[in-house]
């Protein structure tokens, strides 16, 4: 499978109403030579750019706020003085990655894609991003996403936050056994690491 990602970026300076949050719209694909595949699931997501939002001395919050509802609920959980929270910072940088949807085909529920998808734009859109963020409106949310390494958000309700802390995710997602369904991989040892090196 694949994914096709675009996004519109202003080349004008970023301000507090533009160029600070940048979205992203990916499409996935079926790994087939069909000209023209159909697309099996999409996801819309946003990088938000919290150290340039510093560097320009523009209020995080009203960076948030200028560009969605949605953005600005986030800021009093995550957000502290235009910054992360400490719970949120653990070294891997300082933006901040947000899953705002993501959807599969029902044909193709069932096969761990999200979660491929979601650790690939963790290892590829979220460089020098802190922590990603995605909203959960269930207990079987919750369940399906904390293998891979999410945590619920405090304070924690029935619908909310799960987290994951960008520098210390360990889980992988692969398909070794069956093209296109994939599974939650085990990091080889630091023993098995330096044999393949």
């Amino acid at each position: 499978m694949r994914i096709h990602v675009s996004a519109d970026i202003p080349l004008s300076e970023p301000n507090a109403s533009s160029g600070l949050v940048t979205w992203f719209s990916i499409d996935i694909f079926p790994d087939d030579d069909a000209p023209n595949p159909a697309r099996i699931g999409h996801a819309r997501v946003a990088r938000i750019h919290i150290s340039s939002a510093l560097d320009l001395n523009v209020p995080l919050l009203d960076v948030l706020d200028a560009d969605s509802g949605e953005l600005e609920a986030l800021h009093d959980i995550f957000f502290e003085n235009d910054w992360p929270k400490d719970e949120y910072l653990e070294g891997g940088g300082n933006d901040a990655l947000y899953i705002s949807e993501l959807v599969i085909d029902p044909a193709y529920q069932g096969r761990n894609i999200d979660l491929a998808l979601v650790r690939r734009l963790c290892d590829t859109l979220a460089q020098g991003c802190t922590v990603a963020i995605l909203p959960y409106a269930s207990q079987r949310d919750i369940d399906h996403w904390t293998p891979l390494g999410f945590e619920v958000t405090p304070p924690g309700a029935a619908e909310g936050y799960l987290h994951l802390l960008l520098e210390t995710r360990t889980a992988r997602v692969d398909d070794p056994d069956q093209s296109g369904v994939f599974k939650i991989l085990p990091n080889p040892s630091p023993e098995e690491a330096e044999r393949h090196h």
